[in-house]
């Protein structure tokens, strides 16, 4: 099954994995997922995932290492994007307040500093 960036569900997770560590090689990859899967699984998920252009390769001596071709923070944004949309009516309002819900009494006063910063930025 693949969602709406044509991604499967394992795929999704192998490229999140790397988002989290920046790059990482088909072992990082068997060894963060830790579910028995073999090198040649992980290399063929990671040529799927280089062939959509989610990710490119470079040679460090004996081995590839995998870093995703959209940085981080264009990602995130993104990602984000689809979560208000898909949950939230589209709403930023209704997609913070759960945030705030959430990790109520584990926000830090320094924290809601800065959110009341964003909003008088943003106003």
């Amino acid at each position: 099954m693949t969602n709406s960036n044509g991604l499967s569900r394992r795929e999704r997770q192998i490229l999140d994995l790397i988002y989290k560590h920046g790059e990482a090689s088909v072992k990082d990859v068997q060894q963060a997922l830790d579910d028995g899967s073999s090198d040649s699984t992980i290399r063929t998920l990671l040529g799927i995932l280089i062939s959509k252009k989610k990710l490119s390769r470079r040679e460090a001596g004996m081995k590839y290492i995998y870093k995703p071709t959209v940085e981080r923070k264009k990602a995130s944004i993104m990602a984000l994007e689809r979560v208000v949309s898909t949950f939230f009516d589209e709403s930023p309002l209704l997609a913070v307040n759960s945030l705030l819900e959430m990790k109520k009494g584990k926000i830090t006063k320094e924290e809601i500093e800065q959110l009341e910063a964003l909003i008088r930025k943003n106003k």
